[in-house]
């Protein structure tokens, strides 16, 4: 087993091995005991930080602070066309999706499992992601007259790239991001008047 890299503080060095831990494992299969194992401290210790495995779980999940990072639309150039546009906006949502993995394996894993404590974790995520999506899409492309709904589709396409991606192991990401934004850019196009 690779050791993990210790980051300066101890909570943090927790969240990292926790991280890597249960999604390689889920969060079923790992115990408080085994997770102090690896961190290199004592239970109690362990549960100095966090009460539980629930609270651990959330706790990784909330470090990665979705909410302000999605608080920032990315730099969208306006000269470019709606579709361009669109698939820039999927680009960067794949791309940061990507980047978090780890993350993204863990809950889908468990929430496909039925742990009860993926369940609550999973929905606090969709409660950033749906607003601050639709956020960048307001900002990024005024054309798309109803935001909400698009970023619904982009949370789907976000989701059917990673099972995509789980699936096709030997499929290359670039594919998936570029179906992903072709199919999203044909939908959400507003039609010119004939």
């Amino acid at each position: 087993m690779a050791a993990a890299t210790i980051r300066p503080n101890q909570r943090g060095h927790i969240l990292d091995v926790t991280l890597r831990i249960m999604s390689d494992q889920g969060a079923a299969k790992t115990s408080m005991r085994q997770l102090a194992r690896e961190c290199g401290i004592n239970v109690a210790t362990l549960y100095h930080y966090f009460e539980s495995k629930d609270a651990l779980l959330a706790a990784v999940i909330e470090e990665r602070r979705y909410g302000a990072r999605l608080a920032e639309p990315p730099e969208i150039p306006a000269h470019l066309s709606v579709e361009d546009r669109l698939r820039l906006v999927f680009t960067t949502v794949w791309q940061g999706a990507l980047a978090e993995e780890p993350i993204w394996r863990l809950l889908l894993g468990e929430a496909l499992r039925g742990e009860p404590t993926a369940i609550p974790v999973g929905q606090s995520l969709l409660d950033v992601l749906r607003p601050g999506l639709a956020a960048w899409l307001a900002a990024a492309i005024p054309e798309v007259e109803h935001p909400d709904a698009a970023a619904e589709m982009f949370i789907g396409q976000l989701f059917a790239g990673f099972v995509r991606h789980i699936f096709q192991p030997d499929l290359d990401v670039a594919e998936i991001e570029r179906a992903g934004g072709d199919a999203i850019a044909a939908t959400l196009t507003p039609r010119a008047a004939p």
